[in-house]
């Protein structure tokens, strides 16, 4: 009976072939060079695969780290262009309530500046209405955790439980998407 080999995974493959031959060759049974030949050729079989497949997964990782670079050099451009665009159809509204306030400066006139002020504050909603930004309609409605922001509760009979009785701040979405909630002050009911 011959002792059985155990390989240790930290020599080298070669050598562990060579100690197997040389234990069937001690041993005396069966062809021991054409076993070892068959063992070396699927080694080397095996190593010219695992060679390719690990240069496969750098090649792989590689194209994945320049795909993350490239896609977060994108997003960076993009955001960058849409925060200029934004400034710069925000500017002529600026422009506008500056004007507002030199006017009410010089003529200390109150009801122009008041005029002044709504001109610009319409003009300021036409560019949300144009982005698509609507104003969430809040007061008299039924409370929506959705796109109401309850910061306060008012006991009361007039309205049923659970009414947005007062709009603290107007909330804003963007299409079906909630920009802000709308603050408000909901009903309790009497209780």
């Amino acid at each position: 009976m011959s002792e059985e080999t155990t390989v240790d995974s930290t020599t080298d493959a070669p050598d562990a072939v060579d100690e197997l031959y040389d234990e069937t060759a001690e041993g005396g049974g069966g062809n021991g060079v054409g076993d070892v030949t068959a063992l070396q050729a699927q080694l080397e079989e095996a190593n010219r695969r695992a060679d390719a497949e690990h240069d496969a997964f750098l090649r792989a990782r590689a194209d994945y780290q320049n795909f993350k670079r490239r896609t977060e050099e994108e997003k960076a451009s993009l955001k960058q262009y849409l925060t200029e665009d934004l400034i710069t159809r925000l500017l002529p509204i600026v422009d506008n309530f500056e004007r507002a306030l030199q006017a009410a400066e010089q003529t200390k006139d109150y009801e122009k500046l008041i005029g002044g002020v709504n001109a610009v504050y319409r003009q300021m909603q036409d560019y949300l209405t144009r982005e698509g930004i609507s104003a969430i309609e809040a007061l008299y409605q039924p409370f929506d955790p959705n796109v109401h922001n309850a910061v306060l509760r008012e006991e009361t009979t007039e309205y049923p439980e659970n009414t947005v009785v007062e709009e603290l701040q107007k909330g804003y979405r963007l299409g079906d998407k909630v920009l802000r909630p709308t603050m408000v002050k909901v009903s309790a009911g009497d209780e």
